[in-house]
């Protein structure tokens, strides 16, 4: 990796931003250049992408809230907001 390349912990919160295409260009392309060349960070985009994927038909009213209030605490801290913006609410 570059020296001042953002750190795997950078990329990761700034994952939503990227997924929205919310970072400014060279930002956006610093974070796509660190996904692309780690190994980690790769796996864990594509397992999140899969997860927008599987959920990302459902709806509020859907879940229940105990169950929607486990997810938001798994993603919690993760670069994931669950606000109801960003790329939680993204279709692939």
């Amino acid at each position: 990796m570059e020296e001042g390349s953002p750190g795997c912990a950078e990329v990761l919160a700034l994952v939503t931003d990227y997924l929205d295409a919310a970072l400014p260009p060279g930002r956006h392309r610093t974070v796509a250049g660190h996904l692309e060349a780690c190994p980690g960070c790769s796996a864990w985009l594509a397992q999140l992408l899969a997860t927008i994927a599987a959920l990302g038909c459902l709806r509020e009213g859907v879940v229940s809230p105990p169950v929607l209030a486990a997810l938001r605490e798994s993603f919690a801290g993760r670069g994931i907001r669950s606000d109801g913006g960003g790329a939680r609410g993204r279709r692939t």
